[in-house]
């Protein structure tokens, strides 16, 4: 059998009752069926060589996935998209180093042990919009450098049997330290959702890169003054005023709330050497686009930052995300749209 090998099922969702053991075998990728029993193939059956892991659009129990990466002792590259049941993921390896789960509508995704994980990638998780919510709990991972999407008002965060929330003080057992690059979705308009914003930037206190989609939202008066008064008052994080160096803030709308958080970003972060903005398409003139930004950073206290700004000529809420930029070992930052040069 050869290296690489699509199993599909164009037709309706059937199960595939048992895998014929392959040892040759690096890239698996199963879409449009029912997910193999792995309980019921004969102990001792692996996957020895298998490096990349897809499954897409199946149907599976509690518990398949983590039965398969089990039998793959060198796996690490495990891709998850179009889960219609809400998946529930345990994530125990020794050699997982990217996870990276997409068009899904996910429960609960658990890393319990996973030493060599380097991206957790976790992106628009299906049914948000109804209000469910998707539980990313973070264990012993002492190598995660990448983490995204969190979605403000639908993920909730866990670290080391913590659950993070609006407010909390910042301790050793609910920081994640090697965690140089953080992805979020933010709706500017929503206090709930920048006040978790705040409390996610605790958690990494030694973060490098920081992107931010801003969501749309609909803004009421009384949301609005909250979220101006939050902002002129708010102090810092360690993170913002000493280690971010870069940042990029994707649909800007020149909206109260994004404008508002991006004049407190800008005034407190010392470190910072770069930063993009990408307006949203169709939103401001040439001379209203110039006016704007320079209101959000005139009081920028870094010296040195470079300052792009660009129009966006993607989708609302930016492009369907691609296995492959996760997967690019070359490519430092899944997230990034370019490739900073020092």
């Amino acid at each position: 059998m050869a290296g690489r090998t699509p199993l599909t099922n164009a037709g309706a969702a059937t199960e595939a009752d048992a895998y014929e053991p392959v040892t040759t075998l690096t890239r698996l990728y199963i879409g449009i069926w029912k997910f193999p029993d792995v309980a019921r193939l004969p102990r001792g059956t692996s996957f020895p060589c298998l490096r990349e892991l897809g499954v897409c659009t199946i149907l599976t129990k509690d518990g398949d996935i983590e039965a398969l990466v089990a039998r793959s002792p060198v796996l690490e590259i495990l891709n998850i998209q179009g889960s219609n049941k809400g998946l529930r993921l345990r994530l125990v390896s020794q050699s997982l180093w990217c996870v990276q789960i997409c068009g899904s509508v996910v429960e609960d995704i658990a890393v319990v042990k996973a030493p060599c994980l380097d991206r957790l990638i976790v992106e628009h998780p299906r049914d948000s919009a109804r209000g469910l919510c998707t539980r990313v709990r973070i264990g012993d991972c002492p190598k995660l450098h990448a983490l995204g999407i969190l979605k403000a008002g639908n993920h909730i965060l866990e670290i080391q049997g913590t659950v993070i929330v609006a407010g909390i003080k910042p301790r050793p057992s609910t920081m994640v330290m090697n965690v140089k690059i953080l992805s979020l979705n933010v709706c500017f308009g929503d206090h709930d959702d920048i006040k978790m914003l705040t409390a996610f930037l605790r958690c990494f206190p030694n973060l490098e890169t920081l992107h931010i989609m801003s969501a749309k939202g609909v803004y009421q008066a009384g949301n609005v003054r909250l979220n101006l008064r939050f902002w002129e008052s708010a102090k810092p994080t360690k993170s913002v005023e000493f280690s971010i160096k870069v940042i990029s803030f994707c649909e800007f709308r020149g909206e109260l709330g994004e404008a508002a958080f991006l004049k407190f970003f800008f005034r407190s972060a010392r470190a910072l050497e770069s930063a993009m903005i990408t307006m949203r398409s169709g939103s401001f003139s040439t001379d209203e686009l110039s006016s704007r930004v320079k209101q959000v950073y005139q009081k920028m206290v870094s010296k040195s930052c470079k300052m792009i700004v660009l129009g966006s000529d993607g989708p609302e809420g930016g492009r369907p995300w691609s296995f492959k930029r996760g997967t690019d070992y070359c490519f430092k930052d899944p997230f990034s749209a370019v490739e900073w040069v020092g």
